[in-house]
C-alpha cells in the first residue's frame, strides 16, 4: 500500500493498493486507512487499478476502512479507481461504497476530481 499526495492543487490524497485485496491483506488495508482517517486527510482517492486478486472478505475491510473515513471525517469525498468490472461491481453494491465514485481508469479520475 502505498499513500501519497496528489497536486496540492487538488485536494485530494491518494491511497493505493496494489497486488491483493483479500481476508489476508484486507485486516492491513483497514488498519491503513484507519490510520488515514486519524490525520484528517481530507479527500481520498482509493486506487484499486492494480489489484490483481480480491475476495468478498478483503471487500468487507476495504468498506469497514471507508465507513472509518466517512465517520471521522464527514466532508471527506471518497473515491476508488478499479480497473476490474467485478471489483467495480463487488464496490457498487457494497453499502459504505455504493454511492461513491468508481471511476474504470486512473486518468479519468484525476481529471474528473481536478475541475
Amino acid at each position: 500500500m502505498i499513500l501519497q499526495t496528489l497536486p496540492a492543487r487538488s485536494g485530494w490524497k491518494l491511497f493505493r493498493i496494489e497486488g491483493q485485496l483479500d481476508f489476508a491483506s484486507g485486516p492491513m488495508v483497514q488498519m491503513a486507512l484507519g490510520h488515514v482517517a486519524d490525520e484528517g486527510s481530507g479527500n481520498v482517492l482509493i486506487d484499486l487499478e492494480d489489484v490483481k486478486t480480491a475476495d468478498e472478505p478483503g471487500i468487507a475491510s476495504l468498506a469497514a476502512g471507508v465507513r472509518q473515513l466517512q465517520a471521522r471525517n464527514p466532508r471527506a469525498r471518497i473515491a476508488f479507481v478499479a480497473r476490474s468490472r467485478w471489483l467495480a461491481d463487488a464496490l457498487s453494491r457494497t453499502r459504505e461504497t455504493a454511492n461513491l465514485d468508481v471511476f474504470r481508469h486512473g486518468a479519468d479520475a484525476l481529471a474528473k476530481l481536478a475541475a
